[in-house]
This record gives C-alpha cells, sequence and structure tokens, in this order.
C-alpha cells in the first residue's frame, strides 16, 4: 500500500496528548473496549458514518473494521486513534481520512461514547482535535469535520 500524497511526508503520531485527552491508535488490541463502547452508543452514533452504523455490528466484523484501520494507518493512507481522559477511560474514537484520488482535502471525526458527560467532553475536546489538525496540515487543506455532538 503506498502512502497518499498528503501523508507522504507526514508522520502522524501514534500517541498524542491533546489538553486533557490521550489519543493513541485504534488497533485490533482494542477490539472488546472499542466493541463495548460502539453497541452501547448506537443511538448517539447513527449518522456519523452513515446512516445506519453501527446497527447489527459483530464483534468480528468491528476486529475486521479496527485490523483495517491499523493498516491503513501504517501506510499513511487514513488515521484512527482512540480518545481517553486522563484517567485511561475509553471515551470515543477520532480519524482523519485524505479524499481517495484527491489532494488537498479530506474528512475528519470522532464521537464520544454514550455517557452523562459525553456533550461536556465533545465540546472540549472538539476544538483541541480541530486545532491540532489546522496545525498539522496544509494551510490550505479543505477540511470537512463531523462529530456525534448533534446526537
Amino acid at each position: 500500500m503506498t502512502p497518499h500524497p498528503d501523508f507522504k511526508a507526514l508522520d502522524l503520531p501514534l500517541s498524542l496528548t491533546l489538553g486533557a485527552y490521550h489519543l493513541t491508535v485504534l488497533t485490533g488490541a482494542d477490539v472488546a473496549e472499542d466493541f463495548e463502547a460502539v453497541t452501547r452508543s448506537k443511538s448517539v452514533l447513527q449518522g456519523i458514518f452513515g446512516p445506519t452504523w453501527p446497527e447489527g455490528l459483530t464483534l468480528e466484523q468491528n476486529l475486521t473494521d479496527l485490523h483495517w484501520h491499523h493498516r491503513e494507518f501504517a501506510a499513511k493512507r487514513s488515521f484512527a486513534w482512540i480518545i481517553r481522559d486522563a484517567e485511561g477511560i475509553y471515551l470515543g474514537c477520532a480519524y482523519l481520512f485524505p479524499n481517495i484520488g484527491e489532494c488537498g482535502a479530506g474528512e475528519a471525526a470522532y464521537w464520544m461514547a454514550d455517557a452523562p458527560d459525553r456533550m461536556a467532553h465533545l465540546a472540549f475536546f472538539g476544538p483541541l482535535y480541530e486545532g491540532w489538525l489546522k496545525e498539522i496540515l496544509q494551510p490550505d487543506y479543505n477540511l470537512h469535520i463531523n462529530s456525534n455532538a448533534h446526537l
């Protein structure tokens, strides 16, 4: 797999701290924790990655997805991180997807699992993540950002 041209010369971190949040690359080793967060959060995730995801998601499909995310990260084609709080609690995920077949444009997304403090975490994390993306990407990079703050 060849890197996406936008990221060929850019080394995105496997782990990163943004304020009170710690991001680590999403891998197959995270399947149990990720699957639990995703399945308990169906009502606040539908619409972020299509109209029905994660409805019907199985543990095996989730594991396949996580392996795909990890391979894509290693190949510099797209990027996915787990978002944790200062205590190491799994809160959600953050992504960066360059547009396939196009340079200078892409999508970023982040979501927080269903929990009483979800909206507060989204409000604090969003500006930190968006600010970091603006720092690392080309100034004229056309980035569309999506989250589950509307759900």
